[in-house]
């Protein structure tokens, strides 16, 4: 019975660590910022190089290009962090 009591505080132990190691990846939920692309003048957009991921895993050049993948496809992305992905 303790052997399968070390096993389970173990294995909780293990997803914790796991768990942490993954948000501090992709950043947690909690922690998506919203674009603000009401400061873009659409369509276009400048060509400053300054990446953003967002939350469908894809790397966008800057902030405005991924506001106009939110405004033609109607999708909900959010920032996940400043950089690739």
């Amino acid at each position: 019975m303790a052997l399968v009591a070390l096993s389970l505080v173990l294995l909780l132990l293990l997803a914790r660590d796991l768990a942490a190691s993954v948000n501090n990846q992709f950043g947690q939920l909690s922690e998506y910022r919203t674009p603000n692309c009401n400061q873009y003048k659409l369509p276009g957009c400048p060509r400053n190089f300054d990446p953003v991921c967002g939350s469908d895993m894809s790397t966008y050049p800057n902030e405005c290009t991924l506001c106009m993948k939110i405004r033609e496809g109607r999708h909900d992305i959010k920032i996940i962090q400043s950089g690739p992905c």
